[in-house]
């Protein structure tokens, strides 16, 4: 997994340049106004930032990481994103400043990419934290889903912080769960 982390960390500055260059702005034309604009009368605002901004920052972080590394293959099932050799791998994003990502409440492959991403009043990304993390390894695991809602999330505690290979940012020790603090990028 190692060739995978040198990959996403040429390709995920490179996909962050072609969202703040063109796609956010091909965004910004389909919505026929600025993101300020669009996003002024919003109450949750990353919610909307990762609705908005998911489908293609992962399709060009996909794109850039694929011809660096041509195994990189798209797998989208329930559990997984994305495979390496075999190797299924989920794909989770986050626009939030909080420690921790929201999924779905399905069963997912243990492999994770997380990424943490950090986006200014203009709404161009500003900052990514991403990781590989096998979770089969952590104490920390996605929590379950309940009769009000069907997410679920996940926080890693640190005595996980072993087994999060870090691929760009840092992350700091609370003294409970890892907080992940995003690179400058963009």
């Amino acid at each position: 997994m190692q060739d995978l982390v040198q990959a996403l960390a040429q390709s995920i500055p490179a996909a962050v340049n072609e969202m703040n260059e063109i796609r956010i702005p091909q965004l910004e034309a389909a919505w026929g106004r600025g993101f300020c604009e669009e996003m002024a009368n919003e109450g949750q605002v990353t919610v909307e930032i990762a609705k908005n901004y998911a489908r293609p920052l992962n399709n060009a972080i996909f794109r850039h990481t694929q011809l660096i590394l041509p195994e990189y293959q798209e797998n989208t099932v329930n559990g997984s994103d994305y495979s390496l050799r075999g190797c299924l791998i989920e794909d989770k994003n986050s626009f939030s400043e909080g420690n921790g990502w929201v999924g779905n409440g399905f069963a997912k492959t243990p492999l994770h990419l997380l990424k943490k991403f950090t986006v200014n009043d203009q709404g161009r990304i500003t900052g990514c934290f991403a990781a590989l993390v096998d979770l089969s390894q952590c104490t920390s695991g996605w929590s379950a889903k309940t009769t009000a809602t069907n997410r679920s999330v996940i926080q890693f505690a640190v005595a996980d912080l072993p087994h999060l290979q870090v691929i760009m940012g840092t992350i700091k020790s609370n003294k409970k769960y890892l907080k992940p603090i995003p690179a400058k990028i963009g």
